[in-house]
């Protein structure tokens, strides 16, 4: 009896924890004001050329976390994700999950000279006439 006792108390605390964790994510989501999609929504298809001429498509990446990270080369804070990007897909290698950068401005030579600066190995798309940044309406020049 005194088992059954001490696993219920067990039971209950853990229950306990898992209740406040939940509570507190959600709050924190709300406020940044991420919300929940009622309706689940397709992203848009895109293929872009990286800086090594191979094409890439989101369809072709169906079924993997696809993280987008749209950024121009002149952008302080973009140089700053650049590389924390990179560090997190190092640590998560493996796994279903595949980071992009769009170049939203840049040419080509100043696109190669940010990848070799920042060490970038993340591929790098470019996206000359903004088609994709429009159809994820993309209001910035740093935003994932």
């Amino acid at each position: 009896m005194r088992r059954f006792t001490t696993f219920r108390i067990i039971l209950l605390f853990l229950s306990f924890l898992f209740i406040w964790n939940v509570t507190i994510s959600t709050a924190q989501f709300l406020e940044a004001g991420v919300q929940k999609l009622e309706t689940p929504v397709v992203a848009p298809d895109f293929t872009l050329k990286d800086l090594r001429g191979r094409r890439i498509s989101l369809k072709d990446l169906r079924g993997k976390v696809v993280v987008l990270n749209f950024f121009s080369v002149w952008c302080s804070l973009c140089e700053k994700q650049a590389s924390s990007f990179d560090k997190l897909d190092e640590e998560i290698k493996g796994k279903d999950i595949v980071f992009l950068h769009l170049a939203i401005e840049g040419k080509e030579k100043e696109l190669l000279e940010y990848k070799n600066k920042f060490n970038i190995s993340v591929p790098i798309l470019i996206d000359k006439n903004e088609s994709v940044a429009k159809a994820y309406k993309v209001r910035g020049h740093h935003e994932t």
